[in-house]
């Protein structure tokens, strides 16, 4: 008697999972997870037109999360008080995909990079504000951890992207 009661709940356990896994999937089927790590450098050439100096680079990530990045610049901010050494940054980050879409990002992060001498930290978010064929309309964000190695940023992004309905 136990064990039927044992494997009943089980069973109950299980489907339920199976349910609220699938209901989840169907809430959202056209969001994907974000997980990617984007290696850039600061460059002079092939930034937007009128921007003197860019960040670029290239996006290896699951789900065929891979491409071109750009980022430009909007704003950089003084270090508070209680953290002298770090310095809040923003701009807009631009995926370019093999297909030719894109997807763009508001990219606010607060960090101690020094591309002198190659060294520090950041940690910011994403947030995923609209691009061209199958992101246009896109929303979502990711969370992001940088760091810098010699010449160039390496950065970890996790998130997920939601297509526009």
């Amino acid at each position: 008697m136990t064990s039927s009661r044992i494997t009943a709940i089980a069973a109950v356990t299980a489907a339920a999972g199976v349910l609220a896994g699938t209901s989840q999937a169907v809430a959202q089927p056209r969001c994907q997870v974000v997980d990617a790590t984007i290696s850039d450098k600061v460059v002079t050439e092939g930034c937007p037109p009128g921007v003197p100096v860019c960040v670029a680079g290239t996006v290896s990530g699951k789900h065929h999360f891979d491409g071109t990045t750009v980022f430009v610049l909007g704003s950089r901010g003084e270090a508070p008080p209680t953290a002298p050494d770090q310095r809040p940054v923003s701009g807009t980050l631009t995926y370019t995909f093999a297909d030719g879409s894109t997807l763009t990002a508001l990219e606010t992060s607060i960090g101690n990079v020094n591309t002198q001498t190659g060294t520090g930290h950041a940690g910011g978010t994403q947030q995923f504000t609209g691009g061209t064929d199958r992101y246009e309309g896109a929303t979502g964000f990711a969370y992001l951890a940088q760091h810098f190695e010699t010449d160039h940023f390496v950065t970890r992004i996790r998130g997920e992207v939601c297509r526009a309905g």
